[in-house]
């Protein structure tokens, strides 16, 4: 048996109902969020959306306050709540800021013998901007001791070939 729950009547051509009901709601979420906002700033808390919904069943006599979806989806109510909520986006400049380069936390000697574990799960509370940071860093002091390798090698294969050539100057003067 199909439900009978549904009207086939877009919702459009019930202007009515955009007067009577959607727009009574509308107008009485915008009202419990002024009023919750209200009363979190004058008790100084946080204002937040769970806090706002939270207020507002208290505040409603009846005990149904307003969900934090409704507020979202409510332009007006939803930017009201924006302009008072706690909680501020960081800008642009302040997550640059936030990254600082953390080649000073780098140990100079990283032991062979260390608990993977755990350095894995201090890996795992870095954010994506620290964890590149550290990446770079790394990135540097390998290729910082790659070029000494090179250099110290290269150095001794000099050396190696003047003992080499010295060779025999010494045995024909130990002759």
């Amino acid at each position: 048996m199909e439900s009978t729950s549904r009207s086939s009547v877009p919702p459009k051509e019930r202007p009515w109902l955009e007067e009577k009901v959607y727009d009574l709601r509308r107008s009485r979420t915008v009202e419990f969020v002024k009023n919750s906002v209200a009363a979190l700033l004058k008790d100084r808390k946080r204002v937040s959306l769970a806090a706002i919904s939270a207020r507002s069943k208290a505040i409603d006599p009846d005990g149904r306050g307003i969900s934090e979806s409704a507020i979202l989806k409510n332009q007006e109510a939803r930017t009201y709540y924006e302009q008072h909520r706690s909680w501020r986006r960081a800008g642009a400049g302040a997550r640059r800021s936030a990254c600082r380069p953390i080649t000073a936390s780098i140990p100079a000697r990283i032991k062979i013998d260390r608990d993977a574990a755990r350095v894995r799960y201090r890996y795992q509370r870095l954010n994506k901007a620290e964890l590149i940071e550290r990446l770079l860093a790394v990135e540097q002091a390998h290729a910082l001791l790659q070029e000494q390798w090179f250099q110290l090698n290269e150095e001794m294969l000099d050396w190696r070939l003047r003992v080499d050539s010295s060779k025999p100057q010494l045995r024909r003067g130990e002759q």
